[in-house]
């Protein structure tokens, strides 16, 4: 009897717990990616809506396209890796990077064919919200227009290694590098005043609002169309370089060490976000609506944030087994891991055994992170690896005839 009512507590117990769970979270994305190097590196990322997108290799001639949310991820190919890419829409897009050659796809990266070389590596494109013509950047002050019959080289005349850029409109074209910020208007570059700081990142959502990032954490916002330019708060002093806005509220800002900036509010102000996730180095952010975003970043660093599904779309329990990847993955010293349990199995306490182990890749065993009987539910352990060496190593789950294995890396 006193088994039987611990049992019911403990569903109860589970069902009030996920009544409650926060409505927004990350999942980690990046293993869904083919390929299985450390040496990954994601440069940036394009959705047309929350679950089609793109992703850039700047360490292989690849780009990766999901339909699913970034559950699969399909390859496609180019001649050298890419730092950036710009969809019009689910057929048309653009992309490019080393030796500063830009590809375009009329039909969703099934090919994609270069149209032109700039010259020099190209760092960022951005193209009107509408309007056919876009614009790259690059380094030796390389600035270029873009369209379906090539590219064209708008002759900025200056000698800097340009990182960001961005274009509202058709002729209005911010772009920034080193400790300077310039506007196009068609025919001329002139420079604008700028707060003291170094750029990476410029994002405007029209042609009078933008913000713009960079090292040590700046972040400054305009309101007149780069006139002038002043400073919003930074709670983190990590250096930042991509900076993304979906309208004039709600933004985004990533940069190294795993920094992740949020702000419902224009910039006024910002708050941390996914603290722990990752030490890795952010690259890139793109935030297709209200409920979902996408961080890209070194070492194929992916993650997905949007709203988790309410209990009142779901079972209280799980239906089915499963161990998910863990996350941050590379990680160091501590990652977290996922399994649940099915309400099914219910049978008896010799098939309830539940154990979750860490193995070495000679297969010995490192770790013990669940040897006990466990009911119906899901479960998040987290496992530290400060006492080991960086390496390849194995997580297993078993309950019953149940076994699943995964893979994670410690990278120190």
């Amino acid at each position: 009897m006193k088994r039987v009512l611990l049992y019911i507590i403990l569903i109860f117990s589970f069902y009030i717990l996920n009544s409650f769970a926060q409505t927004y979270g990350w999942i980690y994305i990046g293993s869904n990616i083919p390929g299985d190097s450390l040496f990954h590196d994601l440069s940036d990322v394009y959705f047309i809506n929350d679950a089609e997108g793109w992703v850039t290799s700047s360490s292989h001639p690849e780009i990766y396209h999901t339909t699913d949310g970034g559950e699969m991820f399909e390859v496609q190919t180019t001649s050298f890796p890419c730092n950036a890419i710009w969809m019009l829409n689910e057929n048309e897009g653009y992309a490019g990077g080393e030796s500063g050659f830009v590809y375009r796809t009329t039909d969703g990266g099934t090919n994609w064919n270069a149209i032109g070389s700039m010259g020099a590596t190209l760092t960022d494109m951005s193209f009107p919200f509408t309007g056919d013509t876009g614009y790259a950047c690059g380094n030796s002050g390389a600035v270029f227009s873009i369209n379906y019959a090539g590219v064209t080289n708008l002759n900025s005349g200056l000698g800097i290694a340009f990182k960001g850029l961005s274009s509202p409109s058709a002729n209005n074209v911010w772009v920034c590098g080193s400790s300077s910020i310039y506007y196009y208007n068609g025919n001329t570059f002139t420079e604008q005043f700028s707060p003291t700081g170094t750029f990476n990142s410029i994002y405007f959502v029209n042609d009078m609002q933008g913000w713009i990032a960079g090292t040590d954490g700046i972040i400054a916002r305009t309101t007149n169309g780069g006139t002038s330019w002043f400073v919003q708060a930074n709670p983190d002093s990590d250096s930042l370089f991509d900076v993304f806005f979906l309208d004039e509220n709600e933004g985004w800002s990533v940069g190294v060490n795993g920094s992740i900036l949020r702000s419902s509010n224009g910039g006024s102000n910002w708050k941390i976000e996914g603290t722990g996730l990752t030490n890795n180095f952010l690259r890139a952010v793109h935030i297709p609506s209200l409920n979902t975003g996408y961080v890209a970043g070194n070492h194929k660093t992916l993650f997905k944030f949007g709203i988790l599904p309410s209990v009142e779309n779901e079972e209280v329990f799980p239906s089915k087994f499963s161990l998910s990847q863990n996350f941050p993955n590379p990680f160091n010293p501590s990652t977290k891991i996922r399994c649940t349990i099915p309400d099914n199995v219910i049978l008896s306490e010799a098939k309830n055994l539940t154990t979750l182990k860490v193995y070495d890749v000679l297969g010995n065993e490192v770790a013990i992170l669940i040897n006990e009987y466990k009911p119906a539910g899901s479960y998040e352990l987290e496992f530290n690896g400060n006492d080991l060496v960086s390496g390849v190593y194995f997580y297993q789950l078993r309950v019953g005839s149940f076994i699943q294995t995964k893979k994670m890396v410690l990278m120190k």
